[in-house]
């Protein structure tokens, strides 16, 4: 069992069972949605999922070119969020309390990353989006 929340602690959940890896994102919405060079993003599949407090509190962002996020609407943290098809949570991995065991495997959206940010690992570099990857 693997558990999240916001800054402020007012939403909280739950994931029983793991993770996908984390892709690292750095789409300039990201960083924006974020305040940092990049999001640290996971999967995990929504019959795992389970809000156990504060889902009340959530409010959401939608742009017109599709982006979304969540966040805490008292703290601001961001939150999970269902995926576009439906059958993922999308999880800011830095939310959450544990070790989930998944580790970074990509950068992705390089090409609209921070200039004053340089990427000093070996993980594979994705000018867009790379390769998807799910959760069990």
């Amino acid at each position: 069992m693997v558990t999240g929340g916001c800054l402020c602690g007012t939403v909280r959940y739950e994931i029983d069972g793991r993770i996908s890896p984390i892709a690292l994102c750095h789409c300039s919405k990201c960083r924006k949605a974020n305040g940092s060079a990049f999001h640290a993003g996971s999967l995990c599949r929504k019959t795992r999922f389970r809000w156990t407090g504060g889902e009340y509190a959530i409010g959401a962002y939608a742009s017109e070119s599709g982006y979304e996020t969540r966040f805490c609407r008292r703290c601001g943290g961001p939150v999970p969020m269902p995926q576009r098809d439906g059958e993922y949570m999308v999880l800011p991995t830095g939310a959450l309390d544990q070790d989930p065991g998944s580790r970074p495997i990509a950068h992705i959206f390089v090409g609209s990353k921070a200039p004053w940010f340089e990427i000093t690992d070996a993980l594979p570099q994705f000018v867009e989006h790379g390769t998807e990857g799910g959760a069990s």
